[in-house]
């Protein structure tokens, strides 16, 4: 199904990129936020699946790239933050979705961005948000067995993964500078000499990441899980490659300080559905399993061999939760 593309703007002139299928006249809105350095083609799938299990008039499905992300505009300075994020959502919501249900869909940092409106604003809940499917995301402690480190490296992780990010980032920036002057591009420029082993080694594992010579089977087996679709992980290199300095390392700072449990209360009183894969390697089960804890009312899903690309590893199980979310909506 061929999707409508459009836009919105922010109050402070961002442009975000909105793409839509289903009926504009549908009962229902599904409301698709993507993760950190990804974009609204992780969500390919849900885009074409559920106008196809509900009907063409049966669902409208919206899909957006947060500021900085995809196809919407920069994020200007002192904007890479969740609370932003949660702002943005509202901007999409009054824009495009400015009357009946809406079942909103978070992956990773997009299911942090539910958290964040839950805290600021809760009264959307019930009135506007009629169910929430959050997918391989967490209420905080994102450090906490990261990258597949074991629990005791917890509290090094949480003090060196900031600042290493943050100066692979300043790397990409300088990168992105030099390629304005020079089309070829320059040699990668060292970490400073001063840098302690432990974030030396953190810088060179970001940099890999973020490099479009990255070695392929480095990032399947850090964020997908068993079996994946090569289609899949080359959606997600592409976006990677794309992703602005600042987008790389102000937003992985954000999601590391974030930390909104106490807001989750308000999810109780609407349909929400947890699912994460049993191989994630960004952020383990345990956030799942923690989520479930927090929100006693939601039903936990778990899939064995799946990692953090949840809804392009698993599409039809993902669709098929979504699809349920919004027949329970309209009943």
């Amino acid at each position: 199904m061929q999707a409508e593309r459009t836009g919105v703007v922010t109050p402070d002139g961002v442009r975000l990129h909105v793409e839509t299928t289903g009926s504009p006249d549908a009962p229902v809105t599904v409301v698709l936020a993507h993760g950190w350095t990804c974009s609204t083609r992780s969500w390919h799938h849900q885009l074409a699946g559920l106008p196809a299990v509900l009907g063409p008039d049966g669902v409208r499905v919206v899909a957006y790239d947060h500021r900085g992300h995809g196809r919407s505009g920069p994020a200007p300075v002192g904007t890479t933050r969740i609370e932003q994020l949660a702002d943005d959502l509202v901007t999409v919501l009054d824009e495009v979705v400015p009357s009946g249900p809406v079942v909103y869909a978070g992956h990773s940092m997009g299911g942090m961005t539910l958290m964040a409106l839950a805290d600021r604003r809760p009264e959307l809940f019930g009135s506007r948000i009629a169910g929430a499917a959050l997918v391989s995301t967490s209420s905080g402690q994102t450090t906490s067995g990261a990258f597949g480190l074991p629990a005791r490296l917890d509290g090094a992780a949480a003090a060196v993964a900031p600042r290493a990010v943050n100066l692979a980032g300043a790397r990409l920036e300088k990168r992105e500078l030099r390629r304005k002057v020079r089309p070829v591009e320059p040699d990668v420029a060292q970490v400073e000499p001063d840098v302690a082993q432990a974030e030396r080694d953190a810088v060179r594992v970001w940099r890999q990441v973020a490099s479009t010579r990255l070695r392929r089977p480095a990032l399947r087996q850090l964020v997908f899980g068993k079996k994946a679709d090569p289609a899949e992980v080359d959606i997600l290199m592409a976006d990677l490659d794309a992703l602005p300095a600042r987008s790389f390392s102000g937003f992985f700072e954000a999601i590391t300080r974030h930390d909104l449990g106490h807001a989750l209360a308000v999810l109780d009183s609407v349909p929400v559905e947890v699912m994460h894969g049993t191989r994630d390697r960004l952020l383990p089960p345990r956030h799942a399993n923690r989520l479930a804890h927090q929100i006693p009312s939601a039903r936990l899903w778990m899939y064995p061999g799946a990692g953090h690309m949840l809804m392009q590893e698993r599409p039809r199980d993902v669709t098929h939760r979504l699809a349920s979310l919004a027949r329970r909506a309209t009943a």
